[in-house]
């Protein structure tokens, strides 16, 4: 819950301060989803998008062809950047560890897996530690 408080107080200072309604600039119709159904709700999508921002400690422009705050600008669609073919594995990977391999364990995990587990708020997580 801390974590989806910290990503919509980020998204708002990034956002809401410069006086743009984000619900305002966003596509009439989502078009493109792969992973995520393709019939989502425009606030479960922005929740979702808020989210991986706060655990990777990004912008949108990670990963969807477009430069600063007005997100009308943005081509949501387009598959150009090869982060948000990464994104797409990694949210099969998550899936496939939260719904198969956890159940598996002797202990069943109490927290499912999300992208902070590994990003721990870096855009690349650190393969040991202190370092990358």
């Amino acid at each position: 819950m801390r974590l989806l408080i910290a990503s919509a107080t980020i998204f708002t200072l990034a956002f809401g301060s410069a006086g743009f309604r984000v619900r305002d600039q966003l596509p009439q119709k989502f078009t493109n989803l792969k992973i995520l159904p393709t019939d989502i709700a425009p606030r479960d999508l922005v929740s979702i998008m808020k989210q991986f921002c706060s655990d990777l400690n990004v912008r949108c422009e990670h990963c969807h062809v477009g430069e600063g705050n007005d997100l009308t600008k943005f081509d949501f669609a387009s598959d150009a950047r090869p982060t948000k073919a990464s994104a797409r594995v990694m949210l099969k990977m998550v899936s496939a560890i939260n719904g198969e391999h956890l159940k598996t364990l002797p202990q069943p995990a109490t927290q499912p897996v999300t992208c902070f587990t590994c990003h721990r708020g870096a855009a690349k997580p650190a393969t040991r530690p202190g370092g990358g």
